[in-house]
């Protein structure tokens, strides 16, 4: 049974069939009670290809993220297709890895599957190397690309980023102002977002007059072992009083790290780390964390993006790159 099928039985034409499915308000009632029999009478649904054959919306957005293991991009995910449900939006989902041949399989996957956007969650998303970015540019020329938490400047590109490094030059203010002067950076991957976090630390130190030989810089492994492993050789080779994590997940091995060591968490060391998600609230001591507002970029994203597909709206309203400013919050593992 498909729509043609409907438009025999009810007698009208295609056309006729296809406004009534798509709410289309230039159908005369007895049109619309002729299709809708029609359609009770056979159970048919539609399925989204017919649907968009009136529409010319597929009411499909693809979503791509690196690693749905990472709590970040997991919040993230649940954020974005909970939003775009109450708009009325399906989603696709496509867990690309980090390797960039994977990353353009997938975009074209999402573009074959005729979805109306793209939502490219996270910073990974953004290639150090210019060039690398053009297969999104290209795809751009199809559909509205939104980025979150990284960004490109080409047509049709949106972003809605979180201002990482103002993030992490407060903590070295405050942590400095609450007494710690020998600093350590933790970091597990290359990023946008981990380099705007390094500016941001880079800043507060000159600001608080804190050199170069008090402020180390450090990657580790993803898993919170490595990290306390690390920050142990760390602190073997010079102790240092207060860490900063890229994320929470390194926050948790900091933490790890201390209770090995037997230092008292926050009079001996001091931690933050980074997106304040409900690991920092599952630790023991609770975990001082920037918050990215992870989802009011969601939010704000999808915001976006319905601007963009509504045409009454207008693109001019959708400003290419919103910048949110993260705070800190502040628990057990600091003397703020």
């Amino acid at each position: 049974m498909n729509i043609y099928d409907i438009s025999r039985a009810a007698g009208v034409s295609i056309a006729s069939v296809s406004r009534v499915m798509n709410g289309a308000g230039n159908v005369s009632e007895k049109t619309k009670q002729k299709v809708m029999a029609a359609i009770e009478a056979t159970n048919y649904r539609p399925n989204a290809y017919a649907r968009a054959l009136g529409s010319g919306s597929m009411k499909t957005i693809g979503i791509m993220c690196s690693d749905s293991t990472d709590i970040y991009l997991a919040n993230a995910i649940y954020y974005l297709e909970t939003a775009l449900r109450k708009k009325g939006y399906h989603s696709i989902l496509c867990c690309t890895g980090y390797d960039l041949k994977n990353k353009k399989a997938s975009l074209d996957l999402l573009r074959s599957q005729q979805v109306d956007a793209v939502i490219m969650a996270g910073s990974k998303y953004v290639e150090l190397e210019p060039r690398n970015n053009q297969y999104i540019i290209e795809a751009a020329k199809h559909f509205p690309i939104m980025l979150i938490n990284g960004a490109i400047e080409a047509e049709n590109v949106y972003a809605t980023v979180c201002d990482d490094g103002y993030g992490t030059k407060e903590a070295v203010g405050k942590l400095c102002g609450s007494g710690c002067r020998e600093f350590i950076y933790i970091y597990s991957s290359d990023s946008l977002s981990g380099r705007n976090k390094l500016a941001g630390l880079s800043a507060g130190c000159r600001e608080c007059g804190i050199g170069s030989a008090s402020f180390r810089v450090v990657q580790s492994g993803k898993n919170y072992r490595d990290v306390a492993e690390t920050l142990e050789r760390e602190y073997r080779e010079r102790p240092f009083d207060a860490v900063i994590t890229s994320s929470d997940t390194t926050g948790v091995g900091a933490v790890k790290f201390a209770l090995r060591r037997g230092l008292s968490i926050p009079e001996e060391l001091s931690i933050v780390s980074f997106n304040n998600s409900i690991l920092a609230e599952s630790t023991v001591p609770e975990l001082t964390s920037i918050d990215s507002r992870l989802k009011e970029l969601c939010d704000r994203t999808v915001r976006s993006l319905m601007k963009l597909l509504d045409p009454g709206e207008g693109e001019s309203t959708v400003p290419k790159c919103t910048v949110l400013r993260p705070r800190i919050v502040a628990r057990e593992t600091t003397r703020f």
